[in-house]
């Protein structure tokens, strides 16, 4: 199933629908590993990511339900992520090759390919023990299955259009807050923040594209873009930290330097990127976004 709320259906049908199948979904990938073991991690991750956010969503209207599934389906993502990570930094400096830097710098990122592969490999857990792991994530989908499955809602088409306004507004306002803190203190962690409320702005897009199709899909395409940027600009972030951290890599001082350099180059391209689009992408008022999309659902509701 598409991940769409649809607003003619009883919204405690339509959640379970949109939250099941995302589920289902990861289930399936972690134990068919159609692309191998740690694709099949990232995939199923992006799908926990999914249900994550529809339950942030509907939060206004099931505030304990949404606190403790959110927290189990993070700490379930938390226990296979360690080698994806791992992975992320090496994908970091592919990209960061890709911009052709001067060819002493392109010299010492090589060098830190071989670093971060080296470091990887001494950290990363067997993959024995990563199935392991993969085995107890797919019996706690089970249960987070089962519990949204169970999960009810007033299904009347009124509050369900006011719990979507309220989870809207609060992103939205949520995004706002944290685009004006990155403006103004320019921490990891601001950035990191701002990444997170524009990829739940994304999802809420798609969640409720079907009451105004040709406007959420260039929101969602503009936040997931976002996001992205984001993305790259976290792991950059991530990237710096262990470059300028005590943390001991097979590296000479040089390369260390120069790559930090370039890292910390681009980190700042990507930021001032990030602050033009989310002003553009936050800068209606959060109450009036909310109010439109409350009156969206209901008229999609009622027809």
């Amino acid at each position: 199933m598409s991940y769409t709320l649809k607003p003619e259906k009883p919204f405690s049908e339509t959640f379970r629908s949109v939250a099941v199948s995302q589920l289902e979904d990861a289930v399936k990938i972690l134990k068919h590993q159609p692309k191998g073991l740690h694709e099949a991690v990232h995939d199923a991750r992006k799908k926990f990511k999914r249900v994550r956010g529809l339950y942030r969503l509907v939060r206004p209207g099931a505030k304990d339900f949404s606190r403790t599934e959110n927290t189990r389906i993070r700490d379930m993502a938390a226990s296979i992520s360690a080698e994806r990570d791992a992975t992320a930094l090496l994908e970091c400096v592919d990209r960061l090759r890709e911009k052709n830097p001067a060819p002493r710098a392109d010299m010492a990122l090589a060098h830190l390919e071989t670093a971060l592969q080296k470091r990887r490999s001494g950290t990363a857990a067997p993959d024995g023990q990563l199935q392991e792991k993969v085995k107890a994530a797919i019996q706690t989908c089970h249960a987070a299955i089962d519990a949204a499955a169970s999960h009810h809602f007033d299904d009347n088409d009124k509050p369900a259009a006011k719990i979507i306004a309220k989870g809207w507004k609060k992103t939205l306002s949520d995004a706002q807050v944290a685009l004006m803190t990155a403006q103004a203190t320019g921490t990891d962690e601001d950035f990191h923040e701002l990444r997170k409320r524009s990829q739940n702005y994304w999802m809420y897009c798609a969640l409720v594209s079907d009451v105004w199709p040709s406007a959420m899909k260039a929101k969602r395409k503009d936040a997931k873009s976002l996001a992205d940027v984001l993305g790259d600009e976290h792991d950059l972030s991530v990237l710096i930290a262990l470059l300028e951290g005590e943390e001991k890599l097979i590296l000479p001082a040089e390369d260390r330097a120069l790559s930090c350099k370039v890292a910390v180059s681009m980190r700042k391209k990507l930021r001032k990127q990030a602050i033009r689009s989310a002003r553009r992408i936050f800068t209606d008022e959060a109450k009036d976004e909310a109010i439109i999309i409350r009156k969206l659902w209901r008229n999609a509701a009622e027809n």
